[in-house]
């Protein structure tokens, strides 16, 4: 859908005898008598045709006193669809449509200055004030918009532009690049709208900060941390060349951050073993103002959980997070002691495999997600979708986790000598272990294709850039740092996950996919994930008939165990003997 930048409600520009003329035509006055009555034979109203103009007055009117006033928007709904007004509704139309208010200030609605359209993209991002969307421009920066539905860049823009001209009634938002820094940014938003700052750009209020925590440790501490959120982010920082157990315990520690000062009211170093164990039952179910559908990060509608129960395993990662976190700050003197010492951790059933192969795409899906999307990617303007086909490709036909598809170089993919149209990456996996990995010829394709829309010839490069880059950086200080030089540093572990997930969505609502797809693959991408892409590797190879000790060296397990999970043909023959075992009973039975 185009994108319009015409979002601001215009400027009420009916007459007194165009409202008269409404009124007879509510009252169901013949046309004729009222173009006759009201209006010149030459007036601008009967050009298009009367009726469509009339009907068109009574809409918008309808349309701005169902936003301005929601109680009626259920009887107005009625009326615009049998097209019944009576006098006095029509005279309560007309004076809730003309009265908005000469300033905008933060308490009103969004709908009272802007289109229905543009109000509704809005509220589906729970922003119903003029206020709650400062706040969201401010916390967001720049790209505030991406993620929105149904507000592209110009709609933004124009957005942006108005509230900048009436700053001196709503305040300052961002300007240029500006992005607010971390102490700008509550922990909390407040307001009619309440949401969870992740812990990057957290700030918790004054007297909750940690920095006169009753566990603190009052000798120098050496990380110079004056407060929990200083603490905890230097914790974070020995975690930085290890994106997957970063984001894990970024996670868990934001988890429990929230719960002190939001469920606790008091500071992470004021905790004691009572408040561990009771954090310890919320894990098992969380209260409803922490949980909410998945989103990014930057949105509105980011929660610490999901709306899935933790499992007992989950748990007690959560648990062994804290505690390893806390000994850290007693042993850097930020904290006396380690509550975390006395608590157990829940009983977990150890599962016999704990990997979810299930989760593989088939074989069937797999050939069929991918023939759809080389499809799309014949379209010059869908450079998204050669991005999407490299790394899915890297995925799906090299076994990759997302991070080490992220973190994948050009001078680390080498010509495979066995095959020369295909290639060899080597590629630092769990552990820092390097190995090898296969590159398909298929794989470089999709490569050489998404070089060529990054400017760059894929042929001639022996250097360390990434091979896979976003085409369009997002306008916010992390990715405007990360990318300060073009092409060399490519996606994360977490925005190769969007993309995946964006790609499958563009691919289920593809009017061309629907013939391609069945009912029960378009359930089976519901679940799907960049991981589920190298379980369907895993599962196809062993499948084919690869040696395990090969699978095992691309995958880079650390134990063949691992690798023989995705071994099949025992479970197979097992049932397949049951079968003949049933069926030779059956047949002695039928001789008897």
């Amino acid at each position: 859908m185009a994108q319009h930048s015409d979002i601001i409600l215009p400027t009420l520009a009916y007459t007194r005898g165009d409202y008269t003329a409404l009124r007879a035509f509510c009252l169901k006055i013949p046309l004729d008598v009222i173009a006759d009555r009201y209006y010149s034979h030459d007036a601008p109203q009967l050009e298009t045709g009367l009726e469509r103009y009339l009907i068109a007055m009574r809409d918008d009117l309808i349309e701005r006193a169902s936003v301005n006033n929601p109680l009626l928007a259920d009887n107005l709904k009625t009326a615009r669809r049998n097209g019944h007004i009576t006098a006095r509704t029509l005279d309560l139309l007309i004076q809730i449509a003309e009265a908005p208010p000469a300033t905008p200030k933060p308490e009103q609605t969004i709908a009272m200055w802007m289109r229905p359209r543009t109000t509704a993209a809005l509220k589906a991002e729970q922003l119903v004030t003029l206020g709650d969307l400062r706040a969201f421009m401010l916390r967001r920066g720049p790209s505030w918009w991406r993620g929105v539905p149904r507000v592209g860049i110009h709609r933004a823009e124009a957005i942006a532009n108005w509230m900048r001209k009436h700053e001196a009634s709503l305040g300052s938002i961002y300007t240029g690049n500006y992005v607010p820094s971390p102490t700008q940014l509550e922990l909390l938003g407040v307001g009619q709208n309440e949401y969870m700052v992740p812990i990057k750009h957290a700030k918790a209020p004054d007297w909750l900060d940690g920095s006169a925590g009753i566990n603190r440790d009052h000798r120098f501490n050496f990380i110079s941390a004056q407060n929990d959120l200083e603490a905890i982010r230097a914790y974070l920082d020995r975690f930085s060349d290890k994106p997957h157990t970063l984001r894990s315990y970024t996670k868990e520690l934001e988890r429990f951050l929230y719960w002190c000062v939001l469920e606790a009211n008091k500071p992470l170093s004021s905790v004691l073993v009572t408040d561990c164990e009771a954090y310890k039952a919320f894990l098992k179910r969380p209260s409803a103002r922490f949980v909410g559908d998945r989103a990014p990060r930057s949105s509105t509608r980011w929660r610490p959980f999901s709306k899935e129960p933790l499992s007992s395993a989950s748990q007690l990662h959560a648990i062994v997070v804290i505690r390893s976190a806390f000994a850290y700050l007693v042993a850097v003197r930020y904290l006396a002691g380690n509550p975390w010492l006395a608590v157990k951790g829940p009983v977990v059933v150890k599962k016999v495999h704990e990997m979810q192969i299930d989760k593989a795409l088939s074989r069937d899906l797999w050939d069929e997600v991918i023939d759809r999307l080389t499809e799309r990617c014949e379209l010059p303007e869908n450079s998204q979708d050669r991005i999407a086909l490299a790394m899915m490709l890297l995925l799906g036909d090299s076994g990759l986790r997302r991070e080490e598809a992220a973190g994948a170089m050009r001078d680390a993919l080498k010509p495979n000598r066995w095959a020369y149209d295909a290639g060899q990456l080597t590629v630092i996996g769990k552990r820092n272990a390097e190995r090898i990995v296969p590159v398909s010829p298929r794989t470089l394709d999709a490569l050489r294709a998404h070089w060529i829309d990054r400017g760059l010839d894929f042929d001639k490069a022996d250097q360390p850039v990434s091979l896979l880059a976003p085409l369009i950086i997002p306008q916010h200080q992390d990715a405007i740092e990360r990318h300060a030089t073009p092409n060399v540093v490519g996606y994360t572990g977490d925005s190769l996950y969007r993309l995946f997930q964006a790609t499958l969505k563009r691919l289920k609502f593809d009017p061309d996919a629907i013939e391609g797809f069945t009912s029960e693959q378009f359930n089976e991408l519901e679940s799907a994930s960049p991981h589920a892409l190298r379980h369907t590797w895993g599962t196809l190879a062993v499948e084919d008939g690869m040696p395990l000790d090969v699978a095992q060296a691309i995958m880079g397990h650390q134990s063949p165990a691992t690798t023989a999970i995705y071994v099949q043909a025992k479970t197979k023959r097992i049932l397949e003997e049951g079968a003949k075992y049933f069926a030779k009973r059956d047949i002695s039975k039928a001789k008897k």
